[in-house]
């Protein structure tokens, strides 16, 4: 398929989904609750857990200092480089698994039944986080690939890599790119530069 067939076969699918009703299901209100509970555990547990450390400094040391520790840690944990990387990275994570799946709502990248692409599984990369997607029977690799300008911006992402398994075609990677690994903070300097920087002289002529 040339250049030509491929745009047209690309702005069919984008009339398609503009065109495909949005079907809302009909779900009972213990179930929208639990679905709201799993998408939202990680986030809960991280709650939880603060509490019940929070509670148990204070019943140890006292609200004061429970207060000075925890802010010690906190500045401490921003300071240090490493915390901080791990600290950005976890947050991209949760940033990605939540604005990914408004993206594909918003753009109506789901079957006609109104099923969302399942997340199999979100890690985060050296670069950002990478999402492996499960696509419903409707939707392909080629459907999201169309919708990436959307999506990056819907992730807050520098770019957006979309790559269809090539056993299976229902399995869809998502490389959220967040960082440029080619860009350093610090200049590397090279030994050549003190020479070409240098002004050449002539030789003095022997003869």
């Amino acid at each position: 398929m040339g250049v030509a067939g491929f745009a047209v076969s690309r702005e069919f699918r984008a009339l398609a989904r503009e065109l495909r009703p949005v079907y809302r299901r009909s779900r009972p209100a213990l179930v929208a609750v639990a679905e709201w509970v799993l998408r939202y555990l990680p986030e809960l547990f991280a709650a939880y857990l603060v509490w019940r450390l929070w509670s148990t400094c204070t019943s140890v040391v006292g609200p004061l200092w429970t207060v000075l520790v925890w802010s010690v840690i906190a500045v401490g944990s921003m300071w240090w480089r490493r915390s901080r990387r791990w600290l950005l990275t976890a947050a991209g994570c949760v940033l990605t698994r939540h604005r990914l799946r408004t993206a594909l709502i918003v753009l109506r990248l789901t079957a006609r039944a109104g099923r969302l692409p399942l997340v199999v599984w979100l890690a985060p990369t050296p670069v950002g986080e990478r999402v492996w997607l499960w696509c419903r029977a409707g939707i392909s690799a080629e459907d999201i690939a169309d919708e990436i300008d959307g999506i990056r911006a819907a992730c807050c992402a520098r770019d957006i890599r979309v790559t269809r398994d090539e056993r299976w075609a229902a399995l869809v990677v998502v490389d959220v790119i967040r960082r440029d690994p080619l860009a350093a903070a610090i200049p590397v300097t090279s030994p050549l530069a003190a020479h070409a920087a240098r002004p050449v002289r002539p030789e003095a002529d022997g003869g």
